[in-house]
């Protein structure tokens, strides 16, 4: 019997079915069981998720959705005179370079700040002084507390107007002029140092804050160290009782104020930043450090004080009482020491509205990241050491 005889193309077309057949069934095995996931690695952008698998080369693209974040206008704050040419600084900066909101500071003076802070009508407030301890107990159930933020350092000066250029003072003799002891230039006490007023018969006219303030608690932190307490630490400046010697106290407010009271009148003395000092062209005295030496206050002496007090220092923790913080009163040990400094503080709540929290987050860390340079750009403002620098950046974060 022959064979049949093969027909090829029915052959073909049969083969050619099978093979469509099988790879539709595997088509619809992996449609219904996707590839088994060995390891991901997941690669964040700001607008996707790229995930990339070992078994294949392909990488699949999924969008992320996208986190809005509603900014404030702008920021709120006010206080502290010393602080404000920097404030202003700082502000322009980020508003250039950032740019998610503007800062309106106010130069009110620090006692003006922490009375706004503590009606809740403004963001934060500058001082250069910490809360008293009454006003930190008052403010510990509010909101969380007030957390202390360490953002710049500087310093007091007794700044003058006499047709001499160079000032030396001892401690004490600081602390005569400004309680009213001593109330001619010609005094034998300032001769003994001076002895080119020797023929200046003229009584001192001191200038001092008649606004509640920042630099005031600094110089009076100093001469209540220098007194041992005699003489009062407080954001108001006490001039003597008699009417006498009312009459050569002049009260200005702000440190714009007492500069230009300073500038205006011979035979005066004040105390004020040294920012301003700088700013004004106004000399300003050398005063006696712990090691006996008289020192200008400026950006070496004064950091060299810093640096002498803060290696040793232990800060409390920011929501804590810092009413007895006081770089002055650990009477800084450097050779070339300046001893009227401070840092100077924002003052913030712990718990603010979410836009403002996350506003208020963003420009503090960006003034200690990025805004430090611009405090020696500056005359009298001194960066933040580093370990003071990693301080603020962890009070920072307890903002919510």
């Amino acid at each position: 019997m022959k064979p049949k005889k093969l027909d090829r193309r029915k052959f073909l077309y049969a083969g050619l079915g099978a093979t469509v057949a099988v790879i539709g069934g595997l088509a619809a095995y992996f449609a219904a069981k996707p590839p088994e996931k060995v390891v991901e690695t997941v690669v964040q952008t700001q607008t996707q998720t790229q995930v990339q698998t070992v078994k294949e080369t392909q990488v699949i693209t999924v969008e992320k959705p996208k986190t809005v974040v509603k900014w404030p206008e702008k920021l709120l704050g006010g206080g502290a005179t010393f602080i404000n040419p920097l404030m202003q600084k700082w502000a322009y900066e980020f508003q250039r370079k950032i740019g998610f909101f503007g800062i309106d500071y106010q130069s009110i003076g620090s006692g003006q700040g922490i009375a706004k802070l503590k009606d809740q009508a403004v963001d934060f407030a500058g001082s250069d002084g910490p809360l008293k301890r009454e006003d930190w107990e008052a403010l510990k159930g509010v909101r969380g507390g007030v957390i202390h933020i360490p953002i710049t350092l500087g310093a007091d000066v007794a700044a003058f107007n006499l047709p001499v250029k160079e000032l030396k003072l001892t401690q004490e003799l600081v602390l005569k002029i400004f309680d009213g002891r001593i109330k001619k230039w010609n005094d034998e006490e300032m001769v003994t140092l001076n002895p080119e007023l020797k023929d200046h018969d003229k009584g001192i006219l001191v200038a001092y804050r008649a606004d509640r303030s920042g630099t005031t608690f600094v110089w009076t932190d100093f001469l209540g160290k220098v007194s041992r307490d005699k003489y009062p630490t407080d954001f108001s400046f006490k001039i003597p009782d008699s009417e006498e010697d009312k009459k050569r106290f002049l009260g200005a407010k702000g440190n714009e104020g007492v500069t230009e009271a300073i500038k205006k009148t011979e035979n005066s003395i004040g105390y004020i930043e040294l920012s301003y000092a700088e700013l004004n062209q106004l000399n300003h005295a050398l005063i006696q450090n712990k090691r006996g030496n008289y020192v200008k206050a400026s950006l070496e002496s004064i950091g060299e004080a810093v640096q002498s007090v803060l290696e040793n220092v232990k800060l409390p923790d920011p929501k804590d009482d810092w009413s007895k913080i006081s770089l002055i009163r650990m009477d800084p040990p450097g050779e070339k020491a300046y001893p009227v400094i401070s840092f100077s503080y924002i003052l913030v709540y712990a718990e603010n509205p979410t836009e403002k929290a996350l506003a208020l987050k963003e420009f503090l860390n960006w003034i200690l990241r990025e805004g430090q340079k611009y405090a020696t750009e500056l005359k009298g403002y001194i960066p933040l050491p580093p370990k003071a620098v990693e301080f603020s950046l962890k009070a920072v974060d307890l903002i919510r």
